[in-house]
């Protein structure tokens, strides 16, 4: 019975533990973004995300209008096809800070006039395991060349994403049908029909598997006694 109750807490750890969005919680992220072309990002902030319910999902963003020359740096990351790349730093109630970074195609992005929508993936303990940046608005670049008017400020959505948690496993029933078994054949109500192979194979296999290495590993003692006698003639 322990055994079994053990086994459950090892493998279906998530309906055991409490989780936090049970309490639910909040996270403050910090947003940076690089707008250079080179191979090394230069990361310059670009605003704050506060979610006070991570159950809900409820988020305020706060971004400030872009200065000419980010405008700037955008539209020629758009113009020469790189990719525009984003760092969002997690700071969690504790104090612990994660960091995760997406990029995206910077065509898109100016197309979009700067919409982007943000995904915040949750564990099932809602830890933030993953920010990605997405542009929803388009599938593609088309080639436009977007004016530095329109590329103002951003307005992104945050999206919080749960994982999804597994179906729970009628333990109960499982341990109370083992429970009967095990009466029923002390009670010998259960007869066992199952052949000598089937019933002691755990005893044989050894047994025949140390018998195949032995023999593997041997293979003179086979013909041991045919080169004695090629030696006395």
């Amino acid at each position: 019975m322990l055994l079994i109750v053990g086994l459950f807490c090892v493998l279906f750890p998530r309906h055991i533990l409490s989780s936090s969005l049970e309490h639910d919680g909040s996270v403050s992220i910090r947003l940076l973004h690089a707008l250079n072309r080179e191979s090394e990002p230069i990361f310059t902030d670009r605003g704050n995300i506060t979610i006070h319910s991570l159950r809900v999902g409820q988020a305020i963003v706060d971004q400030k209008p872009l200065p000419e020359e980010e405008k700037l740096k955008i539209q020629i990351l758009a113009r020469n096809n790189d990719f525009y790349r984003i760092k969002a730093i997690v700071v969690a109630n504790d104090g612990s800070e994660r960091s995760f970074i997406s990029t995206s195609k910077a065509c898109m992005l100016a197309e979009s006039e700067l919409d982007d929508k943000l995904i915040v993936s949750l564990d099932y303990m809602g830890r933030v395991v993953g920010i990605t940046s997405v542009i929803a608005s388009k599938a593609a670049c088309e080639g436009a060349d977007v004016p530095l008017e329109k590329l103002k400020e951003f307005t992104t959505t945050v999206y919080v994403r749960h994982t999804e948690a597994g179906a729970i496993p009628d333990t109960a029933s499982f341990v109370q049908k083992l429970e009967r078994e095990k009466e029923a054949q002390e009670k010998g109500e259960v007869k066992d029909n199952r052949s000598f192979l089937a019933k002691y194979w755990m005893y044989i296999l050894p047994v025949v598997v140390v018998m195949v290495i032995s023999s593997a590993t041997n293979p003179e003692a086979q013909g041991g006694g045919g080169g004695g006698g090629r030696g006395g003639q």
